[in-house]
């Protein structure tokens, strides 16, 4: 590729990049409806023409930040995964961590893009989308710090109960007079044997 090409494309990636994190800062601060692509755009130090270059649509926007954060927390908790030889012990480490990330400020601005969704006809086809690639995204970070069971028949299975129950007690913490610890103790627990259940057939 000639040198204007390239740096014309590392440009493009620059601005596109600049965008995507000045939209999640700002659905994390002010939430979906308290977004808007020229917010975005002033935010980011493009113009707004710049901006609509890569993106029509504030649902376009928002969505393609959520799925370009959720990248990029994948990537940085496969890299920061726990390495014990215990695969229960390591699944339980992983499980504490995810329920971390599900209780962060992300993760809630998902949420009301999500239930924005459900009244706003230019979000549903994208959230649907974001959601199955949310799904991928999941499973192909459980295969990498998991490799020793994922391939197991019944691993999806164990990964979207363990999912599902951090995602819902997280929503839970979302109000601010309830407290979960006793419940995710409970929780975490049930899992555990879960997958203690899922190896141990694997080992017999």
């Amino acid at each position: 590729m000639p040198a204007s090409r390239r740096q014309q494309s590392d440009r493009t990636a620059a601005t596109r990049a600049s965008v995507l994190d000045a939209t999640v800062e700002l659905l994390i601060e002010r939430g979906y409806a308290g977004t808007s692509t020229r917010l975005a755009a002033e935010r980011a130090g493009v113009s707004l023409g710049a901006l609509q270059h890569h993106f029509r649509t504030k649902a376009e926007l928002s969505v393609e930040a959520m799925r370009y954060v959720t990248e990029r927390l994948a990537d940085e908790f496969v890299a920061a995964a726990p390495d014990s030889d215990d695969l229960t012990e390591r699944f339980g480490e992983i499980l504490d961590r995810l329920f971390v990330v599900f209780k962060g400020p992300t993760f809630a601005a998902a949420v009301e893009i999500q239930l924005a969704s459900r009244t706003d006809s230019d979000l549903h086809q994208p959230v649907r989308e974001l959601h199955l690639d949310v799904e991928k995204i999941i499973l192909r970070s459980a295969t990498e710090v998991l490799p020793e069971i994922a391939s197991l028949p019944d691993f999806n299975a164990v990964l979207q109960t363990s999912v599902s129950a951090v995602r819902g007690l997280a929503i839970a913490t979302m109000d601010p007079i309830t407290e979960v610890d006793e419940q995710w103790t409970l929780v975490r627990g049930q899992l555990l044997d879960i997958i203690d259940r899922l190896i141990s057939r694997e080992s017999a």
